[in-house]
């Protein structure tokens, strides 16, 4: 972790270091990036119903394959 005000002397700087974060009109994959940003409407964080959906699929198959009676929660 560097410290403010201490230099790293093994730090090279090459002539493009100053153009890495800037983009030039021919940069197809930069202007790709940026509208794949803009269009976005939701998070990724949301919960997907589709995964759940499979999820409880793929377990009510387990349990079948497994042969879990029901019953089990009738006995009380």
């Amino acid at each position: 972790m560097e410290q403010e005000g201490v230099e790293n002397p093994y730090k090279f700087d090459s002539k493009f270091s100053k153009y890495k974060s800037s983009q030039v009109p021919g940069d197809i994959r930069g202007q790709w990036g940026e509208a794949r940003k803009a269009s976005r409407t939701k998070g990724n964080r949301e919960i997907n119903f589709r995964l759940i959906a499979i999820i409880a699929v793929l377990f009510f198959i387990v349990w079948w394959f497994f042969d879990f009676d029901l019953s089990l929660f009738t006995r009380f």
